[in-house]
C-alpha cells in the first residue's frame, strides 16, 4: 500500500504546482493587459480617430487641390498645344465619309474623333480648373480657328466638315459654318461659343470681322499638317484617301509622341497626377495607333502595286 500512497501524495503535489503556477502566469498576463489598456486610455492618438465620411470627404478635396497646385508652366503649355493638335485630327478624321475611304478607314477615324473629343473636353478643363486660359476650338470646314478664352469651348461637327469638303471639291471654295446652318439647321455641337461675333458671312468664308490679334498659332507644332496638306488630303478619292490619310495620321501621330517626350523630359514637368496619367495615355494610345495605321498603310500600298 505504502508505494501507492507515495505516488499519490507525489501526483497531487504537482498538480498544486501546476495550478499555482497557471494562476501566476494568468495574474501576471492579466496585469500586463490591465497595463496596456490603460496606457492606451492615457495616451490617445488621432490615427486610433475613426474618420467619418465628412472628414473622408474635406480630406479627398484638400488632397485633389494640392495636387492642382503642382502643375507648371511646361505642363500648361504642353495642354494648350496638345488641344490644338488633337482638334486638327478631328478635321482630318471627318474627311473619310465623303471621300470614299475604306470601312477599315472609316471605323479607325471615328475612333479616333471619340477620342480626340473626349481629350480635348479633358484638357480644357484641367486649364479651367486652374485659372488658365482655355484655348476655344472652332472647326469651320477645313479651318482651325483657336482662340484663348475663360471656359472649355468646342465648335465642331464632323457633317459639316464633311460637306465643306465636298463644297471644296466642286467649288474650290470652302463652306462656312453659317451658310452650312442655313441649309441644314443650327443644330452643331456648340459648346459655349457665341456665334455672333465670329464674322461669317453666307457662302464663303470670311474672319475679317473676327479679333485675330489674339487667336493662337499651331502651326509649328510637331505632326501638324499644313492648309496645302489638308486641301490634298480634302481632293483624295478611294485608295488614295486611304493612302494619304494614313501617311499622314502617322505623321499626326508622331508629332503628339514628340511633344510628350518634350513634357517629360522638361524639369519638374508633368508631376502632376493627372497631366501625368493623360500624357502616358496619349503617348501609349498614339503608339498602338501607329502600329495599326502601318499595317494597314502596307495593305493599302500592296494593293496599288
Amino acid at each position: 500500500m505504502r508505494p501507492y500512497i507515495f505516488v499519490f501524495v507525489f501526483l497531487f503535489s504537482i498538480g498544486i504546482m501546476a495550478c499555482s503556477t497557471t494562476n501566476t502566469i494568468q495574474k501576471n498576463d492579466i496585469s500586463s493587459a490591465d497595463s496596456s489598456i490603460n496606457v492606451i486610455k492615457r495616451t490617445p492618438s488621432v490615427s486610433n480617430k475613426r474618420l467619418d465620411r465628412t472628414d473622408l470627404s474635406e480630406l479627398f478635396w484638400v488632397r485633389q487641390d494640392s495636387a492642382k497646385m503642382q502643375f507648371t508652366q511646361p505642363d500648361v503649355n504642353f495642354m494648350t498645344g496638345m488641344i490644338g493638335h488633337h482638334a486638327q485630327a478631328l478635321i482630318m478624321s471627318s474627311m473619310a465619309s465623303v471621300n470614299n475611304a475604306s470601312p477599315s478607314i472609316v471605323i479607325l477615324t471615328k475612333r479616333i474623333i471619340n477620342a480626340q473629343k473626349d481629350e480635348i473636353g479633358i484638357m480644357q478643363r484641367w486649364l479651367h480648373e486652374r485659372n488658365q486660359s482655355v484655348p476655344q476650338i472652332i472647326i469651320d470646314g477645313l479651318q482651325l480657328i483657336i482662340k484663348p478664352g475663360n471656359e472649355p469651348s468646342l465648335v465642331f461637327d464632323s457633317a459639316q466638315v464633311a460637306h465643306a469638303v465636298k463644297h471644296f471639291n466642286k467649288h474650290g471654295s470652302y463652306m462656312d459654318i453659317t451658310h452650312y446652318q442655313l441649309m441644314h439647321g443650327n443644330d452643331m455641337n456648340h459648346e459655349g461659343m457665341d456665334h455672333s461675333k465670329m464674322g461669317h458671312s453666307e457662302g464663303e468664308m470670311n474672319h475679317e470681322n473676327m479679333d485675330h490679334a489674339d487667336m493662337q498659332d499651331h502651326s509649328g507644332m510637331p505632326g501638324m499638317l499644313t492648309q496645302d496638306q489638308l486641301e490634298e488630303l480634302a481632293l483624295a478619292k478611294g485608295t488614295e484617301f486611304d493612302r494619304l490619310f494614313l501617311t499622314y495620321m502617322i505623321q499626326h501621330h508622331t508629332g503628339a509622341i514628340i511633344m510628350v517626350k518634350d513634357l517629360v523630359e522638361t524639369d519638374g514637368a508633368a508631376q502632376e497626377l493627372q497631366i501625368g496619367e493623360l500624357a502616358g495615355e496619349i503617348n501609349v494610345d498614339q503608339k498602338t495607333e501607329i502600329e495599326r495605321m502601318r499595317l494597314m498603310l502596307m495593305e493599302v500600298v500592296g494593293l496599288n502595286d
